[in-house]
């Protein structure tokens, strides 16, 4: 059998360990050196994964790929140190998991004939274990360069990944569809367990009241779709229910009245696609969650 192809990870956090594990543990990849901000959380890693040599940048051996598994804000210079201790060899591959950067990040390879990519797990790695559990299923947004992409692509699909190609110069955009759709619907919900308790009820009960109701939701956007999904007083174009919400709201917290309008009158597009309501109701709707400072 020949030797597995040898990875080293710079920056190996919950991510790196996660899907670290999962290759060692399936015999895909020898995970061989591990560098991070120091050796005692590369040697813990090594411990979670299962094997690497914890060590410094500078000590890195050459590895077939090298994952950069860092913050978004250290993936460039970290390219640039490996790219200037001399070690990649034409063809290795270079890749980080970043959603918000593209591979270009890694540029500074090039000079040693490396290819670099990027892949994005769309997953929460929260907890490494149960990541590592959950991992089938995952869909794992892939860009860069032509081989190196292919290459990763049988990488993720061996640990049961779902990989997806993506374009470098649309990340950002991307991204915040990721960022919108995960980070800002847990701060919506703290929003709204934050309102009930304005309303007098314990934060324990807000949030198992609205635990139904958003479970219900979520199954039905992904059932029935967006349009058919929404209910609610702007759906219905409640004008007077809306201009009691907002007024409760700004006599309380206007931040929190102004992120309804903004989501009620994206709401009320949504609404559109699916039943036009009465001339006169459309322009009630609008005049209820026009922006405070255009009155």
């Amino acid at each position: 059998m020949p030797p597995l192809a040898t990875l080293n990870f710079i920056g190996c956090g919950r991510l790196g360990k996660t899907l670290g594990r999962l290759w060692r543990q399936k015999k895909i990849l020898q995970v061989q050196d591990i560098t991070t901000r120091s050796l005692a959380s590369a040697r813990a890693s090594a411990d979670f994964i299962g094997g690497g040599t914890a060590c410094s940048l500078e000590n890195l051996r050459p590895a077939d790929f090298t994952m950069i598994a860092t913050d978004d804000g250290s993936i460039a210079d970290c390219a640039k140190r490996l790219a200037a201790t001399g070690i990649l060899r034409p063809g290795d591959i270079v890749f980080h998991c970043s959603g918000a950067h593209g591979s270009e990040i890694l540029s500074a390879v090039r000079c040693r004939k490396a290819l670099i990519a990027s892949v994005h797990p769309i997953k929460s790695f929260a907890e490494p274990a149960s990541a590592a559990a959950s991992f089938p299923g995952t869909f794992c947004g892939v860009e860069g360069d032509s081989a190196a992409a292919a290459q990763l692509n049988l990488l993720f699909e061996k640990i049961g990944g779902i990989p997806f190609p993506l374009r470098s110069e649309t990340k950002p955009l991307y991204h915040a569809a990721m960022t919108m759709s995960a980070n800002y619907l847990v701060t919506l919900l703290q929003l709204s367990v934050d309102t009930l308790q304005q309303a007098g009820l314990p934060p324990a009960t807000a949030s198992k009241i609205i635990e139904p109701l958003v479970r219900n939701t979520v199954d039905n956007i992904f059932s029935l779709g967006p349009a058919e999904a929404l209910t609610g007083p702007v759906s219905r174009r409640d004008e007077a229910t809306v201009r009691r919400h907002l007024e409760a709201l700004q006599s309380w917290q206007p931040d929190t009245a102004e992120l309804y309008r903004i989501l009620g009158r994206e709401t009320l597009k949504l609404a559109r696609t699916l039943s036009d309501a009465a001339p006169e109701q459309e322009r009630a709707m609008n005049a209820a969650l026009k922006a405070e400072d255009c009155e």
